[in-house]
């Protein structure tokens, strides 16, 4: 059986000296920013494009968000990793080039509506780790240059090897961040641990929790909830970003009380699609949750 050839195998000289660039420039990167910010720098240059973005996964929310932005784009742009040219590119895990974005029912004009930017011409590849796990994707936009107003398949071929020679360093990086992240959090954890058990009146321990869980888990609002034995409800103890506010609803009501009354923690990307969610607890307080 013929093995199945390497992007790399077909680029001409000067393309593998742009490729050896890229192997040394990316290793150099200080932190994982350094090595994204160079790589795509790098194929932006390469590909004649105005743009260069890099999207990596984010396992736990299932979104691609970017790093870095070549071009004026400099905030971070998060879409589920279903949508868009580089959800369509990430999920196939095939490069893909799209001569005109706004005749391709793939393509996610909503960061152009955000920005003001028109895209015309995509080129996409998908980075891999070594065993072949897709991590991200990176993707080049509107060609400026050469004899076409759009990317070739030469172009893909070259953006796709360049993604292949970084993904060594790039992954190496990620999982070294990751690492860094966790034992971040580990020893915060075990700050507050300490913390909190040297605590002894109640209110104050509670809202020591409340806004320890609100900042570990990047929240913008906690609630505490109580039941009351009596009454049979649940009621706010303590809320991070409820001021005086006080809630009280029957304690099977609400996610809450769905977790309250079977014990079981429950993770919801969409409180309005959950026929649990009790809405009217915003429309009290002009919160949207």
């Amino acid at each position: 059986m013929a093995k199945s050839k390497s992007p790399i195998d077909s680029l001409s000289l000067p393309e593998a000296k742009i490729l050896l660039e890229v192997a040394r420039k990316v290793a150099d990167g200080q932190t994982l920013d350094d090595q994204l910010e160079t790589l795509v720098a790098l194929v932006t240059e390469a590909t004649w494009a105005e743009r260069g973005t890099l999207f990596v996964n984010d396992p736990s929310t299932q979104e691609l968000y970017s790093r870095v932005t070549v071009g004026g784009l400099k905030r971070e742009i998060r879409i589920l990793n279903t949508t868009g040219i580089a959800g369509y590119v990430f999920q196939s895990g095939k490069g893909l080039l799209v001569k005109d974005a706004y005749k391709d029912d793939r393509f996610n004009k909503s960061v152009d509506d955000q920005t003001g930017y028109r895209t015309k011409s995509i080129a996409c590849a998908p980075i891999r780790t070594v065993r072949g796990e897709l991590i991200g994707a990176v993707e080049v936009l509107n060609r400026k240059g050469g004899k076409t107003a759009h990317f070739t398949p030469k172009d893909l071929k070259l953006l796709e090897a360049m993604a292949m020679q970084s993904s060594v360093s790039l992954q190496r990086s990620l999982l070294l961040e990751l690492a860094e992240k966790e034992k971040a959090k580990e020893a915060e954890f075990l700050s507050v641990v300490s913390e909190i058990s040297g605590e002894i009146q109640l209110g104050n321990l509670l809202a020591k929790i409340i806004r320890t869980i609100t900042r570990l888990l990047h929240a913008e609002r906690s609630t505490l909830f109580i039941n009351d034995e009596k009454s049979n409800e649940l009621y706010t103890e303590v809320g991070e970003g409820l001021g005086a506010t006080q809630i009280r609803f029957p304690n099977h009501m609400g996610i809450a009380g769905a977790v309250f009354t079977t014990g079981q923690t429950v993770n919801i990307q969409h409180a309005y699609a959950d026929l649990r969610f009790n809405p009217g607890f915003d429309k009290k307080t002009g919160f949207f949750t």
